[in-house]
């Protein structure tokens, strides 16, 4: 029986957990590919830092999460690859600033 959109999603919902990011994590589903993408609450800097402080912020934000949470991930992925058939990589979110940490590339033949 083929998985669907639904069950995938709703995998992901009760396996991630709850604490690692702000609101449900995005799933995007293709024939190859099961990619996670999470939003990160972000940290608390001063009023008037400037946009390089914010920004250094954000990507160590996401960073930290993307060290802190890898023996977890991979283990998550690997009982969803296990289960769908599908590859499984990982993202975050932390403000304006999206990490794509591992993408499954699929090999395009070329003439």
């Amino acid at each position: 029986m083929a998985s669907t959109h639904d069950d995938i999603r709703g995998w992901f919902a009760g396996r991630i957990p709850d604490a690692w990011f702000a609101s449900a994590p995005e799933i995007q589903v293709d024939r190859e590919e099961i990619m996670v993408i999470g939003t990160l609450p972000e940290p608390k800097i001063e009023d008037d830092a400037s946009d390089d402080t914010r920004r250094a912020a954000l990507e160590a934000r996401i960073a930290g999460f993307r060290e802190d949470t890898r023996d977890a991930r991979i283990r998550i992925a690997s009982e969803a690859e296990h289960r769908f058939g599908r590859k499984v990589s990982w993202g975050a979110t932390c403000g304006e600033v999206t990490r794509r940490f591992t993408t499954f590339g699929v090999p395009v033949m070329t003439r």
